[in-house]
């Protein structure tokens, strides 16, 4: 169970790279619901399994159970905090992967670390983790302390989601840390502005491909670059987001048409690379990159298929 915790982890990181943007329009449509679905399993299973642990803590005295009860809570809620602050402290070549041109990233302050650390909940991972432990050991002899390690795990889970889910708001106001809509729309304009910059060097390249007409790499560079001021105005005025659009896109003409698809394509693939490296760089939440690659997805999809006509 745990292996399939961490593959989710690293294929869910990795999705974006392997997959088209038809098919991600379609699994979005549904993976809410299977997401709800599995949350409510997950759950559900903690309350079957509830009863007999706390039986099982009959073989153990009060203060065993409350002493690794409050050790374990106290290194969950430690570990978040101290693992931000000390990578606030490393060079940024050692926080990005990728690093580049993208805008360098400030660094918390104090009431920021307490508030993200505090947004720590556990859940499903957590479970996931403990419920590799065995029934059983060697011999078939129940396995040592698996009671007293499953119990960590829900009050944890308890303590987490209910009490810091509950207080999260109230200390975020306390400290004056609130999110900036304002903030998060310039944010995904910079994006945009960067992978716009990012498709007009793809297409600079393959405005060398003879096949390729050269009044369709003229309409599209002129495109571009209206999109690429309009999210620098965007981003310079502080104004909403500028959603991505073809509206402005001229269409392919007859000659040269599946030359010049095939380079809006790679345009757009080069756009969502540049959007992956600023997430990958941690300058780009996820919940942004989603957001900037369904407008992509939806530009592409106008497209018709390779060879259709």
């Amino acid at each position: 169970m745990l292996a399939v915790a961490i593959a989710g982890l690293m294929v869910g990181h990795d999705t974006p790279r392997f997959t088209t943007g038809a098919s991600r329009l379609q699994a979005g449509a549904v993976w809410h619901l299977a997401d709800f679905l599995l949350q409510g399993f997950v759950f559900l299973l903690i309350g079957q399994q509830i009863l007999p642990v706390v039986r099982g803590l009959k073989a153990y005295p009060a203060t065993t159970v409350a002493t690794a009860t409050a050790i374990t809570l106290g290194v969950v809620l430690l570990l978040r905090p101290l693992w931000l602050f000390f990578t606030q402290s490393l060079p940024g070549a050692l926080r990005t992967r990728l690093g580049g041109s993208a805008p360098r990233r400030e660094r918390l302050t104090g009431r920021e670390i307490v508030v993200l650390s505090w947004a720590g909940t556990r859940g499903v991972i957590s479970l996931a983790a403990i419920f590799t432990v065995p029934l059983t050991a060697s011999g078939g002899r129940p396995f040592p302390g698996r009671d007293l390690l499953l119990f960590c795990t829900f009050v944890v889970v308890v303590v987490t989601l209910v009490g810091q889910g509950a207080t999260f708001a109230p200390i975020a106001r306390a400290l004056g840390v609130l999110a900036d809509p304002a903030d998060a729309a310039s944010l995904r304009n910079q994006a945009r502005a960067a992978s716009v910059r990012a498709g007009l060097a793809r297409l600079d390249q393959l405005a060398t491909d003879p096949e390729l007409p050269e009044p369709e790499v003229t309409g599209m560079r002129d495109s571009l670059g209206r999109r690429l001021q309009r999210f620098q105005a965007a981003t310079a005025s502080g104004g909403p987001d500028q959603e991505d659009s073809a509206g402005d896109m001229a269409a392919p003409g007859s000659a040269g048409h599946e030359a010049a698809l095939s380079a809006r394509r790679a345009v757009i693939d080069a756009q969502r690379e540049e959007l992956l490296r600023w997430r990958d760089a941690g300058l780009l939440p996820d919940a942004s990159l989603r957001i900037l690659e369904r407008e992509l997805d939806h530009e592409e999809r106008i497209f018709p298929a390779p060879g259709a006509h």
